[in-house]
């Protein structure tokens, strides 16, 4: 079943990430403060976008699920992606769920474009997936994004090292679902 939808707020266009992306994913990708948290370097180049990419389109065919494009549509620009990755390896001893997430280029931050795509995200995600458990991760010290998870209805339930970044994290389930 495919899960990759367009969904539509009323600033931003949901869609799925295409090649046609690769120049303004790299622009979004390649700042470094949007790397702060993830303890990974920025992409530098657009080959790195373009494998990136590459990698999103696989997950749309094995799991009819993905990171989505998010665009601002008075500009008509790609702000960020956000949306499902589907997680089959261990993770804070859990697999086969939903890793809720989300990036944007700088510019775009404080604008509210996070929460507005998260909760038209949640809303298809309660309409299409609840069969698949759902769950979201941050850094300890991103307030920001901590702050999009809980408007979003996320509460953190854990806190773990993520060992593939070597970072500690906040462990994340809806409140609906934590309870």
């Amino acid at each position: 079943m495919k899960y990759v939808s367009t969904l539509e707020t009323e600033r931003l266009l949901i869609r799925p990430i295409t090649l046609d992306d690769v120049e303004e994913f790299y622009a979004m990708d390649s700042q470094p403060e949007v790397h702060l948290y993830l303890n990974r370097s920025p992409l530098k180049s657009s080959e790195e976008a373009k494998d990136y990419i590459l990698s999103l389109l696989q997950q749309y065919e094995a799991y009819g699920t993905g990171r989505v494009a998010v665009i601002e549509k008075a500009t008509n620009q790609f702000i960020g992606w956000t949306g499902f990755k589907f997680i089959d390896e261990p993770m804070n001893d859990r697999v086969n769920f939903l890793d809720f997430g989300y990036r944007y280029r700088k510019e775009s931050w404080g604008k509210g474009y996070a929460t507005e795509a998260a909760l038209a995200c949640i809303a298809f995600y309660y309409e299409n997936m609840t069969h698949i458990p759902l769950h979201a991760i941050t850094h300890v010290d991103n307030q920001g994004s901590r702050n999009v998870l809980e408007k979003a209805g996320f509460k953190i339930t854990d806190t773990f090292k993520f060992t593939i970044w070597d970072m500690d994290c906040y462990w994340y389930d809806r409140v609906e679902d934590a309870k």
